[in-house]
């Protein structure tokens, strides 16, 4: 599975962008990872979230997921997404930071 996670706004607008391929993380990330993709189910969510209006320095994501089953691409805000949602992105996020520390 390979996935383009990108998060933008926030309070410093900092962006944060990685790619991310489940084939090259250790088994336990790994397995951590599909559960939470499997409980998020970004597959049957909205392709934009239908938000009211935006909420001040909410953080933006775009995320691509690509599995065997095929491609989905996410945009969203924090004050859009649900719980299961968030916890993604929140994982992706944490990864996304790994990644530039090392």
């Amino acid at each position: 599975m390979r996935i383009s996670f990108e998060r933008t706004g926030g309070f410093a607008n900092v962006p944060l962008r990685a790619e991310i391929n489940t084939e090259q993380m250790p088994p336990d990330r790994k397995q951590e990872l599909e559960r939470l993709i499997d409980k998020a189910r970004p597959f049957d969510q909205p392709s934009h979230s239908q938000e009211a209006s935006p909420t001040p320095d909410d953080y933006q994501y775009d995320v691509r997921i690509e599995d065997a089953s095929g491609a989905r691409t996410i945009h969203t805000t924090d004050s859009a997404a649900k719980d299961e949602l968030k916890l993604l992105f929140d994982w992706l996020g944490e990864e996304a930071l790994r990644k530039l520390r090392s």
